[in-house]
């Protein structure tokens, strides 16, 4: 990284950001374990993004960064927050808009620099990618019984005990299976295919799917941990 520091000014004079970037915390859960995708660098980890192109928008760059590093075109994203201080990068004033993406768990990054890392045990990251990151867990974390938020990582069709697993890495805590698939079916936002799956001896699993792969919200509930 050059030591030059780039500054801009703006009509009237006054000290003006030297550009835009969009960034993206990107989540899945792997092995039961919630993971987020960094880039590696010359000195620390870094959240995926880049500068904002001429003629796109935010959501618009963070999606194309997002594509760049997992080959995925299309994912659960949504706008986290603006994230603008003078001395968040040290090449200049350079704000970014933070945006939080789920993505399939079987996602491998297409970037050679790219890698999951466990969220609960991740390496210091690069700017002030942890505080973003930080929101981007309490963001999901807030909707996760209240959204369809996990059809970005669950497949199209998947078990309860399958859902069970994702949303326990999402919330970081344990849930009663016959309590969870009852609380689950009552938000109304999934619903059954009429399909069963077979893992092996016993009763098929009953299959189930998000009414909505569009961002919705249902009758959700406060979890107990079991």
């Amino acid at each position: 990284m050059s030591g030059m520091r780039w500054t801009a000014k703006n009509s009237e004079g006054y000290s003006a950001p030297a550009g835009l970037t969009a960034d993206a915390v990107v989540l899945t859960v792997r092995d039961g374990d919630l993971h987020v995708l960094v880039v590696d660098r010359d000195d620390r980890p870094a959240l995926p993004g880049g500068f904002v192109g001429e003629g796109e928008r935010p959501e618009e760059t963070a999606a194309r960064k997002l594509s760049e590093k997992t080959g995925l075109d299309r994912v659960y994203l949504e706008q986290l927050a603006t994230f603008a201080a003078p001395d968040r990068d040290p090449r200049g004033w350079i704000p970014t808009v933070a945006h939080l993406a789920l993505v399939p768990a079987a996602t491998e990054p297409t970037d050679p620099a790219a890698r999951w890392m466990p969220v609960d045990a991740r390496e210091p990251l690069a700017f002030d990618h942890e505080p973003i990151v930080d929101l981007a867990l309490e963001r999901v974390r807030g909707k996760l019984w209240w959204s369809n938020v996990a059809v970005g990582i669950l497949p199209d069709a998947f078990a309860l005990s399958d859902a069970r697993v994702v949303f326990e890495a999402i919330a970081g805590r344990r849930y009663d299976p016959a309590t969870f698939a009852r609380d689950l079916r009552a938000t109304g936002l999934v619903e059954p295919t009429g399909e069963e799956r077979r893992d092996g001896p016993g009763r098929p699993a009953a299959l189930f799917r998000f009414r909505s792969h569009e961002p919705a919200w249902g009758a959700g509930r406060r979890k107990r941990v079991s």
